[in-house]
């Protein structure tokens, strides 16, 4: 197990917090542009070539409370996770999840067609940042990958969350929850097999 890191500690400037701050303002300007139509998910587009399309989707969305929503799941992120990785290791994660997030829906789900929004990718960071609060706070971090982990399962077996597409006024891709889900764990392992590895060579070569 890690240390604990001291509370105060999460609202101290990390490099990450720029990656952040950078997303914020990203996804603010495009919307505030009507970029929207521009960079959203479009399967006929991506089947046409626009392969980046798979990916610049995650940061536009539909409207104003959409994005504010979205926003506030970034910011929790951003307090209580960002010291728990590097700003590489925090790109990395967020590839992943909207790599898997892109191509899960491009593959799985034939019948979407449009797709907006960083949901699917807060979700795999929300994932990473359980795993890591696990091995500092056990308690809190289970807590929390068990209520994603509810939260999953409820959208696969229910739909979307009570509410949620009344208050966004527009259809949740509850898969792209999962996809980005497993893109974050997936993200984690291979960083947690990364540090495995370098801890082995470093003992080899003692």
């Amino acid at each position: 197990m890690l240390s604990r890191l001291p509370i105060i500690a999460r609202f101290h400037w990390q490099p990450a917090h720029g990656l952040w701050l950078f997303i914020f303002v990203l996804t603010a300007v495009l919307q505030a542009t009507g970029m929207v139509p521009a960079w959203r998910f479009d399967r006929t587009l991506i089947s046409q070539g626009d392969f980046w399309l798979l990916f610049s989707g995650d940061f536009v969305h539909l409207n104003w409370v959409h994005w504010a929503l979205d926003m506030a799941g970034l910011g929790i992120v951003a307090i209580f996770f960002s010291a728990y990785a590097s700003l590489r290791q925090w790109l990395w994660v967020l590839f992943c999840a909207s790599l898997f997030s892109g191509l899960g829906m491009y593959f799985r789900d034939p019948q979407l067609q449009t797709y907006v929004g960083i949901s699917g990718v807060l979700h795999g960071l929300f994932i990473f940042g359980a795993l890591h609060e696990i091995r500092r706070y056990p308690a809190s971090g289970y807590v929390l990958l068990a209520l994603l982990i509810a939260k999953l399962i409820w959208e696969a077996t229910q739909g979307p969350m009570p509410g949620s597409e009344e208050l966004i006024r527009g259809k949740v891709a509850t898969d792209a929850h999962l996809y980005g889900a497993i893109g974050g764990g997936f993200a984690a392992a291979t960083l947690y097999a990364r540090s495995l590895f370098d801890h082995l060579v470093k003992v080899k070569n003692r």
